[in-house]
């Protein structure tokens, strides 16, 4: 590819990206339905025929706003690696550099998170099976982390899809309150990372029902040599 049309691929790059951007602030402070392509247009300078250039319309623009924002809570969980865990104290650091990278990502992209929180799920039944495997892939994510965590001894054996739901749910309803509802708004980052992870904590040192007869592995045996522990305090 030549210079100039690197320029010029750049150039549509960044006016897609200013389009977007501009779109984020209509929709959070109109809503979807009443948004207009013409307050978006507006907001960037360029006239509405430009918009047609770079999205087919509002909503597969809205729909890629969406995506962009669970991808990103995705990424950000995925990062986490729990097989490398070998301490509850290693365990409560690892959960809080992961939760901490999660909740600035949040409060950075504050205005993505409310529309996520405030209309994702009623605009069009694609966006709401979008939001459905994004729910489904999370919560198999932590599920299997969880598992991992059970089997180096970390955690007690439970039901792992019934606690990767609540942790979703405990964490979106701070989100909710922080960013939407603003009751929260005061909270620092790191208070509300504390207090999850001392939630999670917890409540995963005690067994729950029988998870080995349901599917559930059990912890490994650990050595009387190992410097390591099962989980006795929080």
């Amino acid at each position: 590819m030549s210079a100039q049309r690197q320029r010029r691929q750049a150039r549509r790059d960044e006016r897609r990206e200013e389009l977007k951007q501009a779109a984020i602030e209509v929709f959070h402070e109109h809503g979807y339905h009443a948004a207009r392509v013409s307050q978006i247009v507006k907001k960037v300078g360029v006239a509405q025929g430009t918009f047609y250039l770079y999205f087919e319309g509002k909503q597969q623009l809205f729909s890629e706003i969406i995506s962009d924002f669970l991808e990103m809570v995705v990424t950000t969980v995925a990062s986490w690696e729990p097989g490398a865990i070998d301490s509850r104290e290693d365990l409560r650091e690892e959960l809080t550099r992961v939760g901490l990278m999660l909740t600035e990502e949040l409060l950075r992209n504050e205005l993505s998170t409310a529309i996520f929180f405030n209309e994702a799920m009623a605009v069009a039944p694609e966006i709401n099976e979008l939001i459905r495997h994004f729910y489904e892939t999370l919560q198999a994510m932590l599920s299997d982390f969880n598992r991992i965590l059970c089997q180096r001894g970390l955690i007690a054996p439970m039901d792992f899809t019934i606690l990767g739901s609540m942790t979703i749910g405990m964490v979106e309803r701070v989100i909710l309150e922080r960013v939407v509802y603003g009751t929260l708004k005061d909270a620092e980052p790191r208070a509300i990372v504390d207090h999850l992870i001392m939630h999670f904590l917890a409540g995963t040192i005690e067994p729950i029902g029988e998870p080995a007869r349901a599917g559930h592995p059990e912890p490994l045996e650990r050595s009387e040599t190992s410097d390591n522990v099962a989980p006795t305090e929080v």
